[in-house]
């Protein structure tokens, strides 16, 4: 790798390993809901997720506080190691002990948190008009791993019984090969893709609400991502209960990947010609446009279930995308790392709460109940994000000295 002075072969390397880790973190979290929900019930079909994002959450802080330190190619080899160690643990947990998947998930997701980060450091490769391209760079790997890792639940499971094992097994031991793989190839990355910020003492997280900017980014990041985990969580159970198998319920998860992923992109040159704060709001409106959708899931045919779940997922990576380009933007560059992994860990710390609810929600009152308090839990967002949204209107789209658009 040539680093910062080749910006297109450091972001390949990003990317590559981002890639590798969604498919990791995918897979695993698809196969750990429908084992738990088998043996535990529904109510409890959404624990290893929930382990998974409380991986996240933790390991935001505990990345960024390394890669303060050491740089972000040490952090990341860092989480992909303890991702590798995760799936070799929920292999353990489908074999001896079911707990053990909740641990491996939870592993898995400090790793996950790596390939969350890993955005913001391709960020730093580009100028400001540039940036949230490659965020969307990023985003977009995603794609080959996340689609792809749910669609091999049913190959995964025919090896495994070959071989002898449960059927689930297969999808952990694919974990763990991904996340070798991502370790791997990220050693080709410098010691200083990105520049460590050491200077000034920490910040308590709730002093990243001090500023307009970043509140806004954190309460539209924090929504979006909620609705979208819970109606994704609890969707291969819903399907199952409509009498889905494995491959369809893989196959449905992977689009709703690809509208995470795929688009990214394009949200990255909306942000840069348009502004993070519009596309913030336009990501949160698409979220809740299709929440409104899947509120009548019960008499959805499977292909409009799917197209919702697939416009979920692009409303979530407008969300992102914008969010993530106001705290590159926005944020002085001595307090982002600080900055980026506290709003990870507030996103992905109320995510978890979202994952264990969602199949209490189901059992409940089915899809519909959930989809519900979805759709009503953005439309209270939305309006109390637009005064803050007009008070601080961007300016004309060509503006001086790297400001937020």
């Amino acid at each position: 790798m040539s680093g910062v002075g080749d910006p297109g072969r450091s972001l390949a390397v990003l990317t590559t390993g981002a890639a590798l880790m969604q498919a990791a973190i995918m897979v695993a979290s698809t196969a750990g809901t429908l084992m738990f929900a088998d043996v535990f019930g529904d109510r409890w079909g959404g624990a290893p997720a929930t382990g998974g994002v409380l991986g996240v959450a933790a390991g935001s802080i505990a990345l960024t506080w390394l890669m303060a330190r050491t740089g972000r190619r040490a952090g990341l080899l860092a989480a992909y190691a303890v991702a590798g160690a995760g799936a070799g643990t929920a292999v353990a947990g489908v074999l001896v002990e079911p707990l053990l998947v909740v641990a491996g998930l939870f592993l898995l997701g400090v790793g996950n948190a790596g390939s969350l980060l890993a955005r913001y450091a391709g960020a730093e490769l580009y100028p400001v008009s540039r940036k949230g391209f490659a965020l969307g760079a990023v985003v977009w790997a995603g794609t080959i791993g996340a689609v792809g890792g749910p669609a091999m639940l049913a190959p995964t499971a025919a090896v495994a019984d070959v071989a002898g094992l449960p059927p689930l097994t297969g999808a952990f031991l694919l974990a763990l090969v991904a996340a070798a793989v991502a370790a791997l190839v990220t050693t080709g990355v410098r010691r200083r893709v990105a520049p460590v910020r050491r200077d000034g003492p920490a910040k308590a997280p709730l002093r990243l609400l001090a500023t307009p900017t970043v509140r806004i980014a954190l309460v539209s990041m924090v929504v979006s991502h909620v609705v979208m985990v819970a109606l994704m969580v609890a969707a291969p159970l819903h399907m199952d209960h409509h009498g889905h198998g494995l491959g369809t319920v893989g196959t449905v998860i992977s689009l709703h990947i690809l509208g995470m992923y795929a688009l990214a992109p394009l949200s990255g040159h909306l942000a840069d010609r348009f502004g993070s704060r519009r596309l913030l709001v336009a990501g949160l409106s698409t979220v809740g446009g299709s929440a409104v959708v899947l509120v009548g899931a019960d008499h959805l045919s499977g292909s409009w279930f799917a197209a919702a779940l697939f416009v979920l997922g692009y409303g979530w990576s407008m969300s992102m995308v914008g969010g993530s380009a106001l705290l590159v933007r926005d944020v002085p560059a001595a307090e982002q790392l600080r900055v980026q992994g506290g709003v990870e860990a507030w996103v992905w710390g109320a995510a978890a709460v979202a994952t264990f609810t969602s199949t209490h929600l189901l059992a409940l009152g089915g899809y519909h109940l959930l989809a519900t308090v979805c759709v009503s839990l953005v439309g209270v967002t939305l309006l109390s994000i637009r005064p803050a949204r007009d008070r601080h209107a961007p300016g004309p789209v060509a503006m001086p000295q790297g400001r937020s658009r």
